[in-house]
């Protein structure tokens, strides 16, 4: 399975992506970055409950309870001050001192809720092994993207090493939550055909989705919306 993985990530241009060579290269507007993490927010903050979804699915409790706790660190292990949602806003706030008001007037773009909602069909509608694959792949990709995305912060400027917060993290961690979720698929895919085939439209379903995503971010990073304060973001907007 290894050698599909690392086949699937060579064949996905996501190192090449618009978004990861603009802030590579010093060309991304500061305004224009600030406002995708904004939109990011809202797919970290969704991120645990598709997460939460197909670990209930997992049919071993062994490996259920692997993708468990990556549900409970999502959810700073019952700190609601360390959840990976709190840990953003933290970020966008050094970065622009952005606070949870602002990003409860920011609309939430299509881009983000097609992600999401991609998430919520592989996740409980699809066969689990499809569920595992697209958040395993999305997880490995992570890993890599977090230190592009951190590194380009401080070399842009816009924060010191220092004030880093989320990227920093997640550069390891998702490392790890990527193999758990690659151990719960290890056996299904030695077993059968019919495994590796869901097995395989997973990973390659999360790698396309994921780097998409990042591609639709920076075509709309001019974008500029806002409404008034919503009742209940949480229901309207998928935040966790």
């Amino acid at each position: 399975m290894n050698e599909l993985i690392d086949e699937i990530l060579a064949d996905t241009p996501f190192r090449d992506n618009a978004y990861f060579a603009a802030l590579r290269g010093g060309t991304f507007d500061r305004e224009d970055f600030i406002e995708t993490q904004i939109q990011f927010y809202f797919a970290v903050a969704f991120f645990g409950r598709p997460m939460a979804a197909v670990a209930a699915k997992i049919p071993s409790a062994k490996l259920r309870v692997e993708i468990l706790r990556n549900v409970w660190e999502e959810h700073g292990e019952g700190d609601e001050g360390i959840t990976h949602g709190s840990t953003f806003l933290t970020l966008l706030n050094r970065l622009d001192g952005i606070t949870q008001s602002d990003v409860e007037h920011s609309v939430l773009w299509p881009e983000v809720r097609l992600f999401n909602t991609m998430l919520t069909g592989a996740c409980v509608i699809d066969d689990y092994l499809v569920g595992v694959g697209v958040m395993g792949m999305i997880e490995r990709m992570f890993s890599e993207i977090s230190g592009w995305i951190g590194a380009g912060i401080v070399e842009s400027g816009w924060l010191k090493a220092e004030q880093m917060i989320h990227y920093n993290v997640h550069q390891a961690l998702d490392v790890r939550h990527s193999e758990d979720f690659f151990a719960v698929l290890a056996q299904p895919f030695e077993r059968d055909a019919d495994s590796r085939y869901l097995i395989a439209q997973g990973l390659r379903l999360g790698a396309f989705g994921f780097n998409r995503f990042y591609e639709d971010l920076f075509a709309a990073r001019k974008r500029r919306m806002l409404v008034g304060v919503r009742t209940s973001p949480d229901v309207n907007d998928w935040v966790g």
